[in-house]
């Protein structure tokens, strides 16, 4: 029960890597990089 125990922790520990890497490169992807820099300039923006 131990063995499994620890192969099941440690598989989710990877899932949950990857799923964390999969966001990181879906927002900074290029796709989004036009959409970020139109909202990195809000702040800056005067109404």
């Amino acid at each position: 029960m131990e063995d499994f125990l620890t192969i099941s922790k440690t598989a989710v520990l990877v899932c949950f890597f990857l799923i964390y890497c999969g966001i990181l490169f879906w927002v900074f992807g290029k796709k989004n990089k036009k959409r970020l820099e139109n909202h990195r300039n809000i702040p800056l923006v005067e109404d």
